[in-house]
């Protein structure tokens, strides 16, 4: 007798097929058969009343490092249909910590807690260690760790803005090799954040060829999106093209209107570099305003030594006029002043969340920058923004590229206890991409499915586990109503559920029921 039994439904198997009905069979959590006969014995019926039975969303590009100490039901992504979160991203990751950065990287890391994190909470130093603590935890979905580069950066020279010696690096490439030894699926770079952004190329080249060397994955947040998106992409192609390394470009886009209508050329670049051999992809969130901190529209040596260093050259009117001298063309390039809206702070400031920049000099009766500079000092330097740059036809066309998998840049909301405005992608990615494919029919929903299913897996290097319905591989399903499925989350409302999403499993165990969380926590640290 099998354990579970999915029938009534319509099969998208993320391999691309064309779809067909039949009901999938569940045993000791993996797909045992998909068959036409919806009428062999098993201990539970579950009833998919014709809508799609896909593999569980993959999100390739995830934050949610920490957020499983909130919300072990992860539901803020459950409730989208992913099952499976590719964390440590834009190289910031929880992993490695050591004296020199413990406190650093664990007080930067983007999460939903009320506190901050220390050695005694998080008792995690390696990738062993972090995948003990995750199924010590019991957490309902899926984890794959990546190596943040800021993370290992620190790790081994804190936040000095400098290029490391060679025996420093060295150092790095060792501790990056053991990490891989162990499990990581990679490294990131988060090349406009500190203190990623305080490397040269060749330092990434290093590293590069020790992920190479595993045949594991390059994700790179590049050190530009706008102005000199070509260049930072240029970049991270010759990369590739010197280690052969496999390469995701995080978060594709083109930001600021004079880059608007240019997503043909950046295809282009791309298409030439895999005429050459480069292996090489790119993730989306379907949205177009971005979300970064404030301090990334100035220029990166203003965060060397960390956020509490920044907030005191904020302090010193001399520096601070260079700043402003140096970042007032970013922040243009990123929308303006008028597109550029306060989310949340380090430290709450709950009257400027919502409003734009200059809604909040009006509100302080100052010039925009002296106000700018009230808002990061009463921040602890650390302030999210929302970043309207982004064009509808540009988010379209990479939206209809199949090679383009969907994310959400985003950590595991708790539906219930978060407060502020994030941006809606953390929950509301998966719905909505998949809502625009659908309403501007931009491929079949076999293709769609590949895009979030499929793909990721393949990328990543997992769809020998899940991905696809395939006999032997993980029940990792979400189940779901294509025609119906629709986003809600605003960005006022981050934490509006979706229309459309019906039974989420986990290895065969139901996680999510018709909105309803289960108690089943069957996730685990997924290492390669």
């Amino acid at each position: 007798m099998f354990d579970a039994v999915i029938k009534n439904g319509l099969i998208v198997d993320g391999a691309r097929t064309k779809p067909y009905k039949a009901a999938l069979y569940i045993k000791d959590g993996k797909i045992a058969e998909i068959s036409e006969d919806e009428n062999k014995a098993a201990k539970a019926v579950y009833d998919a009343c014709g809508h799609v039975v896909a593999p569980g969303f993959i999100d390739i590009h995830s934050h949610s490092d920490v957020s499983y100490f909130a919300t072990t039901t992860m539901e803020g992504k459950l409730i989208g249909g992913v099952t499976c979160e590719v964390i440590g991203q834009c190289g910031q990751s929880a992993i490695p910590t050591g004296e020199l950065n413990s406190k650093l990287v664990l007080e930067s890391l983007p999460s939903i807690l009320p506190y901050k994190l220390n050695d005694e909470l998080f008792p995690v130093h390696d990738i062993n260690d972090y995948a003990k603590h995750y199924a010590d935890t019991g957490v309902s979905i899926d984890m794959v760790p990546m190596i943040g580069h800021g993370s290992l950066r620190s790790y081994v020279v804190g936040w000095e803005m400098r290029q490391v010696t060679p025996e420093e690096l060295k150092t790095m490439c060792d501790l990056l090799d053991k990490m891989l030894e162990q499990g990581a699926a990679g490294i990131t770079f988060g090349l406009i954040y500190p203190p990623g952004s305080f490397c040269d190329t060749a330092e990434v080249l290093a590293l590069a060829e020790v992920v190479a060397k595993h045949d594991k994955v390059l994700s790179v947040h590049m050190r530009n999106e706008n102005k000199k998106v070509f260049e930072a992409l240029d970049e991270m192609i010759e990369v590739a093209l010197k280690t052969g390394v496999k390469l995701e470009i995080s978060h594709l886009k083109l930001m600021g209107s004079t880059q608007f209508g240019r997503t043909d050329e950046l295809f282009a670049k791309i298409e030439l570099a895999r005429a050459k051999g480069v292996r090489i992809h790119a993730d989306q969130y379907p949205y177009t305003s971005s979300s970064s901190v404030l301090s990334s529209s100035f220029p990166k040596w203003v965060t060397a030594g960390g956020y509490p260093a920044f907030v005191e050259r904020l302090k010193d009117d001399a520096t601070f006029a260079e700043m402003v001298k140096d970042g007032l063309p970013e922040m243009y390039n990123r929308g303006g002043p008028e597109n550029i809206t306060v989310r949340s702070a380090d430290n709450p400031i709950p009257e400027f969340v919502g409003k734009n920049l200059i809604q909040i000099a009006e509100m302080l009766d100052k010039p925009l920058f002296e106000a700018i500079r009230e808002v990061l000092i009463r921040g602890g330097g650390y302030v999210s923004c929302h970043y309207k740059c982004m064009d509808d036809d540009d988010l379209l066309k990479i939206l209809a590229r199949k090679d383009v998998c969907i994310c959400s840049d985003g950590f595991a909301l708790d539906l219930d206890g978060f407060e502020g405005q994030a941006h809606p992608r953390y929950t509301g990615s998966f719905p909505r991409g998949l809502r625009l494919i659908r309403e501007n029919n931009l491929m079949s929903v076999e293709d769609a499915v590949y895009k979030v299913t499929g793909l990721p897996a393949t990328l990543m290097g997992f769809e020998d586990r899940f991905g696809m319905l395939k006999p032997g591989l993980d029940a990792t399903i979400t189940v779901f109503d294509y025609d119906n499925l629709c986003d809600n989350a605003t960005y006022t409302e981050p934490t509006k559920k979706p229309d459309g999403i019906d039974m989420v499993f986990v290895r065969g165990e139901l996680v999510l029921d018709h909105g309803v969380f289960t108690d089943a926590r069957p996730g685990k640290l997924q290492l390669r």
